[in-house]
């Protein structure tokens, strides 16, 4: 390995894109389930309300700011953010996702937002004109940045800020129970940290100086069950080649034996989150401490 920042890079793209028909047919069935739960308000807003905290206090949310949010989803942070700035646009693989999130935007009565259909991995920035076209560009559990051609792309797409939010690690007592019970499982650690770690050490090492901040969220949700929230479940719990409709129906039976007399299920879950936020104007010329450290042992 040539450096330690080949070590990071590393590390960030250690697991392979998923390709993107796959990426959109995962995406678009995941739109369904999070439309239904924000209907029926199973899907809260803490992590939103959260961001929007944290970013006014940092002042990045004026009145005269234009924002861009990558892998933007149902547009629950567009919504939120165009209620601050002058311009939000986002971007999303998924087409159900993107409709769905300007749905949302419409009945907000929000005009300064739009979301587009797009794989960030082959946007042209220049040809859209989104170089330089933001004062933050903000990022949020998104795969289109893990990896550096999408992450160098979002900072080219800034003239000030960039954020980023990731999982740290997350425990769903329920889903843990239905590994146990039902398949005979005990629960992997859903996140491990690697993309914040890798991130900020690259980020630095680009010369940056990233500012990191944590969260920790707890959530107790009613749910009432259907076909896409089992889906859900399984595509959360169990590998791809065991996502099969005997498995569907092994995940309900579970659950139908320990609804409420209102038909409903509880959900815990614990979350910490890691932020990242940087300015791509303020850059610096770093070593490679690879380098420094041999040169340090030598003496």
């Amino acid at each position: 390995m040539d450096s330690i920042l080949d070590y990071f890079i590393s590390l960030q793209e250690s697991e392979p894109a998923e390709l993107p028909e796959r990426a959109i047919e995962r995406w678009n069935k995941r739109a369904d389930f999070w439309e239904d739960a924000r209907k029926k308000k199973e899907k809260g807003d803490e992590r939103v309300i959260s961001a929007i905290n944290y970013l006014d206090s940092k002042g990045l949310l004026e009145k005269n700011y234009d924002v861009a949010d990558i892998g933007c989803g149902p547009g629950r942070f567009a919504a939120a953010f165009a209620k601050y700035v002058h311009k939000v646009v986002g971007l999303d693989i998924s087409d159900k996702m993107v409709k769905h999130g300007m749905e949302h935007i419409q009945n907000e009565g929000l005009n300064n937002a739009i979301l587009y259909t797009c794989n960030f991995q082959t946007l042209d920035i220049d040809k859209s004109r989104y170089k330089h076209a933001f004062d933050l560009v903000f990022s949020s559990m998104t795969p289109a940045i893990h990896n550096m051609d999408g992450l160098i792309k979002s900072m080219e797409m800034s003239r000030a800020w960039c954020c980023n939010i990731t999982h740290l690690d997350r425990r769903n007592s329920l889903r843990e129970q239905i590994l146990q019970e039902v398949f005979d499982k005990q629960t992997a650690p859903q996140w491990n940290g690697r993309w914040f770690f890798s991130l900020f050490n690259i980020l630095f090492l680009l010369g940056y100086n990233p500012e990191t901040s944590y969260e920790k969220l707890h959530r107790e949700t009613w749910v009432t069950p259907d076909e896409h929230y089992i889906d859900f479940l399984m595509e959360h719990m169990l590998p791809s080649e065991e996502h099969t409709q005997e498995n569907a129906n092994k995940i309900m039976q579970w659950i139908q034996s320990h609804l409420n007399k209102d038909g409903q299920i509880k959900e815990i879950t614990d979350s910490t989150y890691g932020r990242i936020l940087w300015d791509v104007r303020n850059k610096t010329v770093r070593p490679d401490y690879r380098t420094v450290i041999n040169d340090s042992m030598a003496k």
